[in-house]
């Protein structure tokens, strides 16, 4: 087996080497973190993932699986589609709209596509973020979206993850970079799914630019993530005026990190970040969220609630730091978790970190079971026990998905808690 270093045979002609240089020595000395590491307390990756990695691309034929799910998307609907990190053109349906710019990220960097090489690798501090460098070094292709001033995408764009263990000792390194200039709106789903029956690890990075008087909303959904150890690093950069919305769906999972970062750089930006986690069997997800103040009169939402079940292991670590100059700051922050057993367990980790004085920012943590008395309330109205644990259960989640602001995607998020409560109205 190859190592790591070995499988690295970049030699820096362009500035994208460069940074593929920067990032790959930045991964030596930080290497894959343990649970000594504070940010990753909760989780000790290194004994989740194979000790020897193949970050090499593993060319794969489209099974049935991944035939089965395209055919049953809406022929309409805007997408691009990966398979093991490879693109495949012949299973997308790429828009053509003026002022959106739509390419796989191997073809952009091929191209040097809308000045490529002035964002790959800016977002993300891959010299402190262990995923982040890994990807930065090894990644070959994901998704590049620009969208242009002033231009406004309506119908939303799908990024298709799928993944097949070619190899038990894969670790596909994924990649989407997204510029969204001044006055543009754009919305995108970013989908992950394991086309096979075995296990399957991946480390994927989303870097996005948010311009001035813009918005971007984002979905991540990890649905289909049954035996998945799958590492997620989702960066974001505001300018002033600009509007964030990020919502992290994960309904299964062997091992799932979730990584969120927004950085408020312009006066008056705003994000608003939530999450909605289920865990069942042996499940661990983390999510790791970090909002940061850097501009006056900014404002941010988190919102994550967890249903743990079984032996199941969430995790929530969210921080707000404001910035000295950022005076008038609002920022809030809760994370609410159920548990239906009294095996599974979920940590959760708020944190303040504030230096400017005249500031409103909170943040509230409760985990706990399903209210009783509520629970007798229901029973005492003929409603069966177990559909009246459903009821409740998906009265605490349902928050989080009426969020999503795109109709479609909040659509499916609503149906597929009904399916995974076995609600049937």
């Amino acid at each position: 087996m190859e190592t790591i270093e070995q499988q690295f045979k970049n030699t820096p002609t362009t500035q994208l080497d460069k940074v593929r240089v920067e990032a790959f020595n930045a991964f030596e000395k930080l290497g894959i973190p343990t649970s000594r590491v504070e940010a990753w307390k909760y989780t000790n990756i290194k004994t989740k993932l194979s000790k020897d990695f193949i970050l090499t691309p593993l060319e794969s034929e489209v099974n049935t699986a991944v035939k089965n799910y395209i055919a049953s998307l809406p022929p309409y609907a805007f997408r691009l589609v990966f398979l093991n990190g490879i693109f495949h053109q012949e299973l997308s349906i790429i828009p053509e709209i003026e002022g959106l710019y739509i390419t796989n990220l191997k073809e952009a960097f091929a191209n040097k596509s809308s000045n490529i090489e002035q964002y790959f690798g800016k977002a993300v501090n891959y010299n402190e973020e262990h995923f982040a460098a890994l990807n930065t070094a090894f990644v070959t292709d994901g998704a590049f979206i620009h969208v242009s001033k002033n231009v406004a995408i309506e119908e939303p764009i799908y990024l298709h993850y799928f993944f097949t263990a070619t190899d038990a000792d894969a670790f596909v390194q994924t990649r989407n970079l997204v510029v969204v200039e001044d006055g543009a709106s754009l919305q995108i789903a970013e989908d992950f799914r394991n086309a096979s029956n075995i296990t399957v690890q991946y480390n994927h990075v989303t870097e996005s630019f948010i311009g001035k008087n813009a918005q971007l909303t984002l979905v991540k959904l990890q649905v289909e993530t049954k035996n998945v150890k799958g590492i997620h690093s989702l960066e974001a950069l505001l300018q002033r005026d600009s509007t964030f919305n990020a919502s992290t769906i994960t309904f299964e999972g062997n091992v799932i990190r979730n990584n969120i970062t927004a950085q408020l750089l312009g006066e008056n930006a705003h994000a608003d970040l939530s999450g909605l986690y289920f865990g069942k069997e042996n499940a661990s997800i983390d999510n790791n969220i970090l909002v940061k103040h850097l501009a006056p009169n900014c404002t941010s939402n988190q919102l994550y609630k967890g249903v743990m079940n079984d032996e199941s292991v969430g995790s929530f670590s969210g921080k707000i730091f404001v910035d000295q100059i950022a005076q008038k700051t609002n920022a809030f922050q809760s994370s609410k978790g159920l548990l239906l057993s009294n095996e599974a367990s979920i940590n959760n980790r708020p944190n303040l970190e504030i230096f400017a004085d005249d500031v409103k920012c909170s943040h509230g943590a409760a985990i706990g079971q399903l209210d009783e008395n509520a629970l007798f309330y229901l029973q005492a109205r003929g409603i069966p026990f177990e559909l009246a644990k459903q009821l409740l259960t998906y009265a605490f989640v349902h928050e989080v998905a009426e969020r999503i602001q795109a109709k479609p995607l909040r659509q499916f998020i609503c149906d597929k808690l009904k399916e995974e409560l076995k609600l049937n109205w």
